[in-house]
């Protein structure tokens, strides 16, 4: 059997012990089709290992180590079962969480974001998930794996809220929306392009073109193809991301606070609650080094002052 054939036991396997395995499973069809790019074999070393996992200069280290993990993972289930395949040893890339500057996105670029997408992509589908997911990301802060992993259920029409499942924290939690958003949403669910792949009625909201949930990576290759279109990569600073959508809803909702007179305390536990973070600390991530929000906050705190 070749790797390919290797790579469906080992998930089937793990998949009989309860692993998901969905981010993994597109991260091992990557490497192996890179390997059949590059370096067709029955094999591969820890070398291809490495190069394969940093081949996209413009990954986090942290992601380049989360896929390096993928491989060691299914490199030790083949030596176990007496293959040929590498040991491969822990930290060989840096693991550490890395903190990058993130893009706040002003409402002009929001509206080129949404408008481009008729133009870059030629798949009715792909145009109307993508408007959508851009959409609802800005309105609501949500994280992308938590988007995609929402299903039709999930959605109250009635009262206006998501329900999202825990992942990263021990609750779900139940995210308000403005009516506008859950008319665009409705209007999604309806889109002949989406009603075209046969959705489950209690399957994801967000269908490729099987009718089934996407991986992040695919919508991510998505947002990338259409900054890129739109040229909106500052000079000397690496692409917007759509986790940066997140950062710009925390960041607009605290300098409003702070700009119209409003308890910035308050909107910040608030927001702790509505993006699902367990302390506010992790919220202040989202915050710090913004030079929009630091000129309000000390623009709040000169006012404060001169009252005094």
């Amino acid at each position: 059997m070749n790797l390919h054939n290797h790579l469906d036991h080992y998930l089937a396997q793990r998949r009989a012990l309860g692993f998901r395995l969905t981010m993994n499973e597109y991260r091992l069809r990557q490497f192996l089709a890179w390997l059949d790019r590059t370096h067709p074999a029955e094999s591969f070393t820890i070398e291809h290992a490495i190069a394969w996992a940093r081949n996209q200069p413009d990954l986090l280290p942290s992601t380049q180590s989360q896929r390096l993990s993928a491989v060691r993972q299914f490199a030790n289930w083949l030596h176990a079962n007496d293959l040929d395949a590498p040991i491969i040893p822990t930290r060989l890339l840096p693991i550490g969480t890395t903190r990058r500057t993130p893009y706040i996105y002003s409402q002009a670029d929001l509206d080129r974001l949404l408008e481009a997408c008729a133009t870059c992509f030629p798949h009715p589908r792909v145009t109307i998930t993508m408007h959508t997911i851009i959409g609802l990301l800005a309105a609501t802060g949500l994280r992308i794996g938590e988007t995609l992993r929402l299903t039709v259920p999930d959605l109250d029409t009635t009262e206006h809220m998501l329900l999202v499942r825990a992942t990263k924290t021990p609750r779900d939690r139940l995210v308000p929306l403005d009516p506008t958003t859950t008319q665009t949403l409705l209007r999604y669910l309806r889109h002949p392009a989406r009603q075209a792949t046969s959705p489950s009625a209690t399957g994801p909201i967000f269908v490729n073109h099987r009718g089934s949930q996407f991986v992040s990576e695919t919508i991510e290759q998505h947002f990338a193809a259409l900054t890129e279109s739109l040229s909106l990569t500052p000079p000397g600073q690496r692409r917007p991301r759509l986790h940066d959508l997140r950062h710009t809803f925390a960041t607009r909702h605290m300098i409003a606070a702070y700009t119209h007179d409003r308890n910035p305390a308050r909107t910040l536990t608030l927001l702790t609650t509505w993006l699902g973070h367990t302390d506010p600390a992790h919220t202040y991530w989202y915050l710090t080094a913004v030079p929009e929000l630091l000129a309000a906050a000390a623009g709040r705190l000169d006012h404060e002052q001169s009252q005094s």
